[in-house]
């Protein structure tokens, strides 16, 4: 006997970092951010230009790569195909609107569906938002009703960790997304700066003259979160330092730790060689 369709569909955007073969088995829908480099546009889905190629790149370009959000149009289009196929209602899942106007388009496409879709402020970015929508995605399969889908969304929300190491304030500081390095930090760009991320304020928790002395405090902090659900392992093209470091941390998690090369539209701000952690506490 077949079971039945589940009714709510999630739908996220492509700075949640969630690799392809989890969103396809959780049934997630990805609408990608938009990209531009030295005046060519790609739309944010690794394979017109892939994430390596972007990193290694990224130095020797002669203008700072930009982002844009997808229109309300390409949201309202995802929204109306999953209606037709029978889905009930929308859960929309999507970057802190502190970082970026993504939750507005999704607004503007949402409205003329009604009560149809909830848009939801993840609050976080990359795989603190990912791990948002696939526990989302999660219930949903389970059959939950959509106000239990919400509930989970919301729980993960308040047990979600983001911690990074950031290896030059360069981007960061030419993104003018963050008041207090241009108010503060511009003679430090030779140290590597440890930030967290809590509903969409990147607050400083620290400066390392080392990559060493950073990790050995991402490590530490990552251990002060207690057991978790969830963890990965996120780079800007640092495959070999990534892993190293989900194998060092991989006994804290229930699951094994994802290590995922973020994806540009982030990696504008925090440049190559930049390492971090995302905890989804139990």
């Amino acid at each position: 006997m077949k079971e039945p369709s589940p009714s709510v569909a999630v739908v996220t955007d492509s700075t949640a970092d969630i690799p392809t073969a989890e969103a396809e088995a959780l049934h997630i829908t990805v609408v990608p951010a938009i990209i531009t480099i030295e005046g060519k546009t790609y739309v944010d889905d690794g394979k017109e230009i892939t994430r390596e190629e972007f990193y290694r790149l990224m130095p020797t370009m002669s203008e700072p790569p930009t982002t844009a959000v997808p229109s309300s149009l390409a949201f309202e289009k995802v929204y109306q195909r999953l209606l037709d196929e029978g889905y009930q209602r929308i859960l929309s899942i999507h970057v802190s609107g502190r970082l970026s106007g993504m939750i507005n388009s999704a607004n503007q496409a949402a409205q003329i569906f009604g009560d149809q879709i909830h848009i939801f402020d993840s609050g976080q970015f990359t795989l603190a938002l990912g791990f948002q929508v696939m526990e989302a995605a999660s219930a949903a399969l389970a059959g939950m009703s959509f106000e239990s889908v919400v509930e989970t969304t919301r729980d993960a929300q308040d047990k979600v960790r983001l911690i990074a190491l950031i290896d030059s304030m360069e981007y960061l500081k030419r993104s003018g997304r963050v008041s207090w390095l241009r108010a503060g930090l511009g003679d430090l760009l030779n140290v590597k700066l440890l930030v967290n991320v809590s509903d969409g304020i990147i607050e400083k928790i620290g400066l390392c003259r080392t990559r060493r002395k950073g990790i050995d405090q991402l490590d530490s902090l990552a251990r002060s979160w207690g057991p978790l659900k969830r963890m990965a392992v996120l780079h800007s093209n640092l495959p070999d330092e990534a892993a190293m470091l989900a194998e060092q941390l991989r006994n804290l998690s229930s699951t094994p730790p994802l290590i995922v090369d973020i994806t540009t539209v982030i990696g504008i701000h925090v440049g190559p060689n930049s390492i971090g952690l995302v905890g989804l506490c139990k």
